[in-house]
């Protein structure tokens, strides 16, 4: 098999969504995911402390040696994977122990004081490691991405770490670029996007059925000033033809329903668009070796954008007018509507560098 390696460099600030990650804390949006196993993952690094306590615990033991700046790259993050074939033919010991000679590589390489986690999630389809180290330069202790992962150190990655692991007994070679076997998790990602896209779009078709229902329904209003009332000379009561309390009846039964169908759709339609925004954000990860997949699912996100905003202005519209006939007409404007830029402080991922196979 292909050694299936990728990495990407990460600041401090990056390092808890990398713990919430790996340490499936805080929302799911992964359906590969199953809990019930995740109490068989484990870190081949032994430590009492999180993540996040780790890498900032080594980046202060070397801080009086280095240069170490805000945005200082601090953690290199790498995810090494058993490709489904190859696990179902080892069986899990087999796969666990390829992961742990994996570990052993990294640890001779960068130095084991500056691995800082290792941990192996046996909760999805195939075995596979979240490894994170520290780049520290071994020659002189100090914190230097630049130097330690370079194009020239990464390239000795891909020939030597597959010689190594024949050193040990498995039949690994050198990865041959964007094949099948390497891009398993990335492709599993863009066509989960798709299916977040069909889905939404799915949703705005039901949105738009449920509008012609209530247009329907409010054209009866126009008849409810030609409903004559008439006061009863018995107390306070009020009296109208039976055909005109039926339609009144109808009118309310109908509206309730409405309303009742509306809301349901919304809070689902709202469920995954905050589902949809965590797969466009890891998709946007993607750079170098799979750069054609990233293009595709940049386009993907603009699509999927293009859906959602259809959706909430015609929520909005829906909200804001009683005039049925010109809902659909005030939705388009909405859409169309330039939007004002606000400047919003968000995660920036988009200069993540990835190295995904040569």
């Amino acid at each position: 098999m292909e050694f299936a390696w990728n990495t990407e460099k990460n600041k401090m600030s990056d390092i808890k969504g990398k713990e919430m990650e790996q340490e499936r804390k805080g929302k799911i949006s992964n359906e590969e995911i199953d809990l019930d196993k995740t109490h068989l993952n484990y870190d081949l690094v032994e430590s009492n402390k999180n993540l996040y306590q780790r890498v900032k615990d080594r980046v202060e033991e070397v801080r009086a040696v280095s240069r170490i700046q805000k945005n200082s790259v601090v953690d290199y993050s790498n995810i090494i994977t058993v490709p489904k074939e190859q696990f179902e033919k080892w069986g899990l010991d087999k796969s666990k122990k390829y992961l742990e000679e994996v570990y052993n590589y990294f640890c001779e390489e960068f130095g084991k004081e500056n691995v800082v986690s290792a941990k192996v999630h046996l909760d999805e389809t195939t075995p596979h490691m979240h490894l994170h180290f520290v780049p520290v330069n071994k020659e002189n202790g100090k914190l230097q991405a630049r130097s330690v992962m370079n194009p020239v150190r990464i390239n000795k990655i891909h020939t030597e770490a597959p010689k190594y692991l024949q050193e040990k007994g498995f039949e690994v070679e050198r990865g041959k670029g964007k094949t099948e076997k390497s891009l398993d998790i990335h492709r599993y990602k863009a066509e989960k996007m798709k299916e977040e896209v069909n889905i939404l779009e799915s949703k705005l078709k039901a949105l738009e059925s449920d509008l012609k229902e209530i247009q329907i329904a409010r054209s009866s209003l126009k008849y409810i000033n030609d409903i004559e009332f008439k006061k009863s000379n018995l107390g306070s009561k009020i009296s109208l033809k039976e055909e005109e309390f039926n339609l009144l009846m109808d009118l309310a039964k109908s509206n309730i329903k409405s309303i009742a169908e509306i809301e349901k759709l919304q809070r689902e339609l709202e469920k995954i668009e905050s589902k949809s925004s965590g797969l466009g954000d890891e998709n946007k990860n993607l750079k170098g070796e799979i750069k054609s997949l990233k293009l595709d699912n940049e386009k993907l996100q603009k699509k999927l954008d293009g859906v959602v905003k259809q959706a909430k202005c015609l929520r909005s519209a829906i909200d804001e007018h009683s005039d049925s006939e010109n809902i659909l007409k005030n939705a388009r404007e909405k859409f169309n509507a330039p939007e004002q830029k606000q400047e919003v402080k968000t995660k920036n991922i988009k200069n993540k560098d990835w190295e995904i196979g040569d």
